[in-house]
């Protein structure tokens, strides 16, 4: 038996294609509504994890500052201790991992300190002053041409005062093994502050060794100008 089909008026067809328009505009402000609502929880949920953020590099930061203050007394024990609590805290916290490779160094546990360095480093590159001291402690342990990175990291921080020091290490550290790459390192140093003493005898040294004596005096003579002669610089003149 076949399904009676019901024939629609005009104006039943009218009314029922209002209700549909009517009710979709309904259906549009709940969506609206619903995703203001999951951005706002989302907002909040964002604000909130980036005020815990904050608030944990500030608590390292607080006893990474009191571990430096302890190391510089020599009360390691005790700076060990805020150290260890910073790290709890944040262990990505690059001033925390920077005063513990310090303090590692002190204590002479060098794997230790390494270890800290680069973390601290790779933390925050910005950190120049252990970018800067990473790059010694890396010369220092006959890692010369890998230091040279983080004196260059060092002295790329324009908010670091002491770049110049930085390129004048990296070529220190580079004529320890015969690096030709020395010199451009103690140029640097020396555009950037020409009467940086020790920079000013390390070229002296480095163009006496070469045999080229007329530019050794040269750098000789301005070391003389503005320090008292050493031994060792006297030799040279």
């Amino acid at each position: 038996m076949n399904t009676p089909t019901t024939i629609q008026t005009p104006a039943a067809r009218a009314a029922r294609t209002r209700r549909i328009y009517t009710f979709r505009p309904v259906i549009l402000l709940l969506l609206v509504a619903l995703l203001t609502t999951a951005c706002v929880g989302s907002g909040h949920r964002s604000s909130s994890t980036n005020s815990q953020v904050r608030k944990s590099a500030d608590n390292a930061l607080v006893h990474a500052q009191l571990a430096r203050g302890y190391l510089q007394q020599k009360q390691y024990a005790v700076a060990k201790a805020e150290l260890e609590e910073a790290l709890r805290i944040d262990s990505n916290h690059s001033d925390s991992n920077y005063v513990m490779a310090l303090l590692m160094m002190e204590l002479e546990q060098y794997e230790t300190a390494e270890k800290h360095f680069y973390r601290a480093v790779r933390a925050d590159q910005e950190n120049a002053a252990a970018a800067h001291d990473f790059g010694m402690f890396l010369c220092q342990f006959g890692k010369e041409r890998e230091s040279v990175k983080y004196f260059e990291i060092a002295a790329g921080n324009p908010l670091f005062e002491n770049a110049e020091l930085s390129h004048m290490r990296a070529g220190e550290c580079l004529a320890q093994i015969n690096d030709p790459a020395a010199e451009q390192y103690l140029k640097r140093a020396l555009a950037a502050n020409p009467n940086l003493r020790p920079a000013l005898f390390r070229m002296a040294k480095l163009k006496h060794d070469e045999r080229s004596y007329f530019l050794a005096r040269a750098y000789i003579e301005r070391y003389f100008a503005i320090t008292n002669p050493q031994p060792a610089a006297l030799l040279l003149a």
